[in-house]
């Protein structure tokens, strides 16, 4: 993971603030002295991110869309206060256009999902993938009670994922076991695994949405650049794909776009 006690140790407040906000999921930009909400915040980021900071007391100067601490401390206790700022449920939805082969190739990007929606100990993650270009619909931290997990717009989307998991993030160290199976509504999803007398544990699942959210952060440009120089809207790609997709084989797939990727 990118944060340690160390690297704490030697950031002043505005640093911090930045960091609690980056590990909330925000996309949180240095401007010169000011911070910024960079590309791929949702339209709601801004004001919900302003009604945040004025909810927990934090003395900003705003100009404009940019902000600035104003003062040189900001205690750790301050960043779990934000880190750890509970999300609200929403409902999610998709059209049967989404599960298509020409919805995974024209989409360019992610999508912009509200950072205040989305659990606390997950929303980095979510935030992270659809930069590097996946559609991520959601993301559910598990409240202890069931396993963390994403939800892809559609099968491709994992697929996708599937293979940079393996190249990108297969080198990771992590508590858990993170493996995207093909089922539920959204066509895929990318699931935590423990084993059965293991309890979930809040601190473990965070280490490693963060530390696979930074990962995939690094990497966003290339990743992104790979998916559209590999995958095209053309006849023979759509039907190979489209025939794996509807005869449920999942892992033929994966393996047809990893080669055709290389």
């Amino acid at each position: 993971m990118k944060s340690n006690l160390l690297s704490l140790e030697l950031m002043d407040g505005q640093e911090r603030l930045a960091e609690a906000l980056e590990m909330r999921g925000f996309l949180v930009e240095k401007q010169g002295p000011f911070l910024i909400l960079g590309n791929g915040s949702a339209a709601s980021d801004f004001t919900d991110l302003k009604a945040l900071l004025s909810k927990l007391n934090i003395p900003i100067f705003w100009n404009g869309d940019r902000f600035q601490l104003l003062v040189n401390r900001f205690p750790v206790m301050m960043m779990k206060k934000i880190t750890t700022h509970r999300g609200a449920e929403f409902p999610v939805s998709m059209n049967g256009y989404h599960f298509k082969w020409r919805a995974f190739v024209n989409r360019k990007h992610g999508l912009k999902v509200d950072t205040m929606k989305l659990d606390p100990y997950i929303a980095s993650l979510v935030k992270a993938v659809n930069g590097a270009g996946f559609s991520c619909l959601a993301g559910c931290d598990g409240h202890l009670r069931h396993a963390p997990n994403l939800q892809f717009s559609g099968v491709y989307n994992g697929a996708w994922f599937q293979i940079i998991q393996k190249e990108y993030l297969s080198g990771l160290t992590l508590n858990y076991i993170w493996e995207v199976e093909y089922k539920g509504g959204s066509g895929s999803r990318l699931v935590a695994r423990k084993i059965d007398s293991e309890q979930w544990d809040m601190k473990k699942i965070y280490e490693d949405t963060l530390t696979m959210a930074y990962k995939l952060k690094e990497h966003s440009a290339e990743i992104k650049d790979r998916k559209a120089t590999s995958f095209k809207r053309n006849q023979k790609m759509k039907e190979v794909a489209e025939t794996y997709r509807l005869n449920g084989q999942f892992e033929d797939l994966v393996d047809w776009m990893e080669k055709e990727s290389r």
